[in-house]
């Protein structure tokens, strides 16, 4: 369970920052020149083993503490584990793969050296960081939930009420 609250957590950190810092700071440049670095950025993040294993490991490790909570309801405060999983399997990995991704896909095909795209390049952009923030809320509900659930256990098997 440490290990999906850290995994969560890094996770978590790298969506915020493209929400509070990157995103913002791309959108100053213009929208034909952020679509430009997003493509630049998509690329590095599509090569990085250490993103990969992150990224799909911390969807497997919400997966296999889901399948154990349902298999065991009886779990004390199993309800958080199911909640934290579901919103970060949901809000994270599905918007993530049927939404952002598909987003990257029509920034990567934009001819950026024709003006007039500057609108469409503007639109995409848009599109995607509202879908980002949309991960951003949802993997820090995710690491919230975590943590309780691990304070939760904790008190529960010292006696602390």
């Amino acid at each position: 369970m440490y290990a999906s609250l850290v995994c969560t957590g890094i996770m978590s950190g790298f969506i915020v920052a493209f929400a509070i810092a990157i995103m913002p700071g791309l959108n100053q440049t213009g929208s034909l020149s952020a679509v430009h670095s997003m493509n630049a950025i998509n690329h590095a993040i599509g090569g990085s083993p250490l993103f990969f294993i992150l990224f799909w490991g911390t969807g497997l490790l919400h997966i296999v503490w889901l399948v154990i909570v349902l298999k065991n309801l009886k779990i004390p405060f199993a309800w958080l584990v199911i909640c934290a999983a579901g919103i970060y399997l949901c809000g994270v990995l599905f918007v993530t793969l049927r939404l952002n991704v598909p987003l990257n896909k029509e920034m990567a095909v934009l001819d950026l050296t024709i003006s007039r795209n500057d609108l469409l390049a503007g639109d995409i952009l848009e599109r995607w960081i509202f879908w980002n923030q949309m991960r951003a809320v949802s993997s820090l509900m995710s690491v919230l939930l975590l943590a309780i659930y691990l304070r939760a256990i904790y008190f529960l098997n010292h006696g602390i009420k």
